[in-house]
């Protein structure tokens, strides 16, 4: 299967297709206008080129994008299972159209290849609140 994202890469067991979103039949409509998360566990590899050339400008793309980090760390307690990566992140946004928003954002596109370039492999999954 054909990646959406711009570098044809892709993270351990998806097809990198997340930059488009789903037609909006598709998204989480029983959670539309609710918060979301955004996961994204990573193995990076170079992490020079991921604090000065990803890292920065990611931040503030998520910011600009009502986003905030609840999250980030390269230690993670693992509780059960195995946990692989050696960076871990945890994003909130206020909406799936704000998360999408970040993702489809043109400067961090561009940033995406530091990423990439930086890590052996990234997983990143969307997911909505808990309601209870």
């Amino acid at each position: 299967m054909e990646s959406d994202c711009p570098t044809g890469e892709s993270g351990r067991g998806g097809d990198g297709g997340f930059l488009s979103p789903p037609p909006a039949d598709e998204l989480m409509s029983e959670h539309e206008g609710e918060t979301v998360y955004i996961v994204a566990q990573i193995a990076v590899e170079d992490w020079d080129t991921y604090r000065s050339e990803y890292m920065p400008t990611t931040f503030d793309r998520i910011t600009a994008h009502d986003g905030e980090v609840l999250g980030a760390s390269e230690t993670a307690e693992e509780l059960e299972g195995d946990w692989a990566g050696n960076w871990t992140v945890v994003i909130e946004f206020p909406s799936e159209d704000d998360a999408y928003a970040f993702m489809q954002d043109e400067e961090y596109v561009e940033v995406m290849s530091a990423r990439h370039e930086a890590a052996a492999w990234s997983d990143i999954a969307m997911l909505p609140g808990f309601d209870g």
